[in-house]
């Protein structure tokens, strides 16, 4: 309302004092600016709708993202499957192939046992891992008894070398070789290509004795024990020999041969017979079963024939008989003996260094039964008589 009693009008603005500027040094303490009130709400709003904005446009981020992690594929990851050390094979013995609860650290003992007729019975053949049958003179055939997997307590009548012991004696890695007696030329070849450590019943070495109720030269016998001991006295090394052969228990598709004779020789035969309740080869000799001291009859669940050509030596004993060449290397025929079955084959030895290797007529590798070994080394053109 003004002097005069009028009532200023509506339509006059009202201003409202707003926050002094800074002043100059011009301006007068006094003076103020006013600002309309929609502007200053405005003013005010602005920084709130700004904000608001900024936290919608937050929310609706997070939302995108959860939904986006919602929807996302979570990649899988596959593991690999747990893996475990293969078992190592149980431990056999290298000339049997038997499971045996700890391989024997030794090397092998071979010992040559008479075969001819004063000689017989012999001891201790029961034990052998190996035997192997040799043609020697006069028609006659002589025993290399090759133990490794367990021992003898007794074992002869024990006699002399021959030429052929070399490449029988390289082949199981030497070992040690007990024999008694032998001519220079017999013991030559032996001494220069086995790589055998040698014991002889004429160096002295105690382990040889001469048995009662026996004459010389059938006499002279020795445990596998002593002789073990005599060995490593010498100088043998603790190394096992290496396989000779494949075994397995699965028996072969072969044809049966329950009897087979093998001829030696015009003075000498042994023939196997096949005993299906022991599951062993019976064996006989010269017409006769062929037995042990004690009474046991021979017995073996595997017989290797091998067709060996036979060489001169130039060796001759008292009666003017030569002393024959059995050849163990090169390759010939072969007739393996299990279960009651043959298996014909080759048998493949280049040198003297190599190991025997047995193969049917496809090339496959011939196996035995796990088991006792009896080799013999039959004379070209011999073969074996089957049925």
């Amino acid at each position: 309302m003004n002097q005069k009693g009028r009532v200023r009008p509506t339509s006059q603005r009202l201003r409202i004092p707003q926050a002094p500027a800074a002043r100059t040094s011009s301006e007068s303490p006094d003076s103020t600016e006013t600002k309309p009130l929609t502007q200053l709400i405005r003013t005010k709003q602005r920084p709130i709708m700004v904000a608001t904005a900024t936290f919608a446009v937050a929310l609706l981020l997070l939302a995108s993202c959860a939904r986006t992690t919602a929807h996302k594929a979570i990649p899988r990851t596959t593991l690999p499957p747990p893996t475990t050390a293969a078992r190592p094979p149980p431990p056999t013995a290298p000339l049997t192939g038997l499971l045996v609860s700890a391989v024997n650290n030794r090397p092998a003992l071979s010992i040559k046992v008479d075969n001819s007729p004063p000689a017989l019975p012999q001891t201790g053949l029961d034990n052998a891992d190996l035997v192997t049958d040799e043609l020697v003179e006069g028609g006659l055939t002589r025993l290399m008894a090759t133990y490794q997997s367990q021992d003898a307590p007794l074992v002869g009548p024990i006699r002399s070398a021959r030429p052929v012991d070399a490449a029988l004696l390289r082949e199981l890695g030497g070992g040690i070789f007990a024999y008694s007696g032998a001519a220079a030329g017999e013991i030559a070849p032996v001494k220069a290509d086995s790589t055998a450590t040698l014991v002889s019943a004429e160096g002295g070495v105690a382990a040889f004795h001469q048995v009662e109720g026996r004459r010389a030269p059938y006499a002279t016998y020795a445990s596998t024990a002593d002789l073990y001991a005599a060995g490593t006295q010498a100088g043998a090394a603790a190394v096992p020999p290496k396989p000779l052969f494949s075994y397995s228990t699965t028996s072969p598709a072969a044809p049966p041969a329950t009897h087979a004779v093998l001829p030696m020789s015009s003075q000498s035969s042994a023939a196997w017979d096949w005993d299906p309740a022991s599951h062993q080869y019976l064996r006989s000799q010269n017409g006769a079963p062929d037995v042990i001291a004690g009474g046991s009859r021979i017995s073996t669940p595997n017989v290797v024939v091998l067709s060996v050509a036979v060489g001169p030596t130039g060796i001759f004993d008292t009666a003017g008989n030569e002393d024959p060449l059995d050849i163990a290397t090169g390759s010939g025929p072969c007739w393996i003996l299990r279960d009651g079955k043959v298996i014909a084959g080759t048998w493949q030895r280049p040198s003297i260094t190599d190991t025997v290797r047995l193969v049917d007529s496809s090339g496959a590798v011939i196996t035995l039964q796990p088991g006792r070994t009896w080799m013999e080394l039959l004379p070209r053109p011999g073969t074996p008589g089957l049925s």
